[in-house]
């Protein structure tokens, strides 16, 4: 006579059913299938359990189930287990395997919800912070815009080049007012000034001339100018600066 086990495992290789198949069909784990087939019932599991899953077990191998429940519990009273069948409700009896996909099914349901939450939240908090270092980088490059930019400065226009009188080196300068006006007399060498103030008409003035003297008029016209006694025009009649030599 054939062991619950060997009709067991006789009725899935029938069906062309592997331990790995049918362990997901039933949701009951791979090696406790493994000892059912090999007619071992010794499971570290309460008694109730164990027949629920050998009546699951049997539904989908299209065997007898209750049949093979109860000589499951012959052989859990020879083996010292309580055999004690569990109490039938009215409407039906309680399915054990059946109960345990469906809440490993809930729970692979709540954990794929979950995990698609997850994603959805890491999605959008990347999406915002990428958003905000866009924002910081183009505040800091119009900051940087606005503040680099420095007006430019005015390119002061050049000051011609004062006219020059040649006149002998070493010698005495005398300038005499035709009219009242200001003269000043730099010396160029060193910038030392020889004279700066008003000369009142037919007032006039001597310096010891050496080297390249800046001399500027307020009227270039009131002003005669000679050197050793010899007369030197006024490059200019207004105001202005020239230079002698």
């Amino acid at each position: 006579m054939q062991t619950i086990g060997e009709r067991l495992e006789e009725a899935r290789k029938r069906k062309g059913i592997s331990i790995r198949e049918a362990a997901e069909h039933t949701k009951i784990r791979g090696d406790y299938l493994q000892k059912f087939e090999a007619n071992s019932f010794d499971i570290d599991l309460p008694a109730l359990y164990i027949r629920g899953f050998v009546r699951t077990y049997a539904r989908y191998l299209e065997l007898d189930p209750e049949r093979l429940v109860s000589e499951v519990d012959a052989t859990l009273v020879r083996d010292g287990k309580p055999a004690r069948r569990e109490q039938r409700e009215p409407l039906g009896r309680v399915d054990f395997g059946a109960g345990e996909a469906r809440s490993q099914e809930s729970g692979e349901t709540a954990t794929s919800s979950q995990a698609a939450r997850d994603k959805a939240m890491l999605l959008k908090f990347g999406l915002l912070g990428g958003g905000a270092i866009v924002v910081i980088v183009v505040v800091i490059l119009l900051i940087n815009v606005l503040f680099s930019s420095t007006p430019a400065k005015p390119v002061a226009a050049a000051e011609p080049p004062a006219p020059t009188v040649q006149a002998d080196p070493a010698q005495t300068l005398t300038l005499t007012a035709v009219e009242a006006t200001r003269v000043k007399v730099v010396q160029d060498f060193d910038g030392a000034t020889l004279y700066n103030g008003a000369l009142v008409k037919g007032e006039t003035k001597s310096f010891k001339k050496q080297g390249k003297l800046l001399i500027t008029v307020e009227a270039g016209k009131n002003l005669r100018m000679e050197v050793n006694g010899r007369s030197y025009p006024v490059p200019l009649d207004g105001y202005g600066r020239f230079a002698l030599d």
